[in-house]
């Protein structure tokens, strides 16, 4: 079948060669086709030019968003591993818990507001910033009470794993504080005389 096809073919060719004797000198006079210099990309069209500032201020906001908030986990990240390496064996295990607690509140809310707050007003304000998570339920802050309350009797309430429990449940999900958190957190303070200082 192929070579029925070809002998056609060649046929038909021989035909249209034989009835047009002046195509084939026609055509050894035409010139070769120019095909030019092949074109540069250079210059660059102008949307090409927004395509590409587009992309980098892209990724330079990725990247301060990136570098912001691995800046400000940074702090919260050291104490979650400070409270994993404290064990059950030391005998001031909840003593440490409760140190890394307050260290990491007063690295995000200021010292000065969190060194007075002791006893209720401490369990208050651990319990103003839960509010805003669904994650921390009314046990964990009472284990953290417990916490608290076990630093000045001789046997303590709670168990260290956990108040371990607690603690890192509290670290993780109210910390780092938002800006309006941190504005709502300034706790009240009572002097000598009862008066009441924001």
């Amino acid at each position: 079948m192929t070579s029925l096809t070809n002998d056609l073919i060649n046929n038909i060719l021989d035909v249209n060669a034989q009835a047009n004797p002046g195509l084939e000198a026609a055509l050894e006079n035409l010139a070769d086709v120019s095909l030019g210099q092949t074109p540069s990309i250079w210059p660059l069209a102008w949307g090409w030019w927004v395509v590409i500032v587009v992309a980098i201020l892209a990724l330079a906001g990725i990247s301060w968003f990136v570098v912001a908030y691995t800046r400000k986990h940074k702090f919260q990240r050291k104490a979650l591993k400070a409270v994993n390496n404290i064990t059950n064996n030391e005998p001031q295990a909840l003593v440490s818990l409760h140190a890394v607690l307050r260290r990491a509140v007063m690295h995000y809310f200021g010292s000065q507001e969190i060194n007075s707050l002791q006893g209720g007003s401490w369990q208050q304000f651990l319990q103003d910033q839960a509010k805003h998570t669904k994650k921390i339920d009314d046990k964990s802050l009472a284990q953290l009470a417990q916490l608290e309350s076990s630093l000045y009797t001789k046997v303590p309430s709670i168990h260290v794993d956990d108040a371990k429990q607690a603690v890192t449940l509290w670290i993780k999900h109210c910390l780092p504080p938002t800006a309006t958190e941190i504005s709502r957190s300034k706790p009240i303070r009572v002097n000598k005389q009862g008066v009441q200082h924001v």
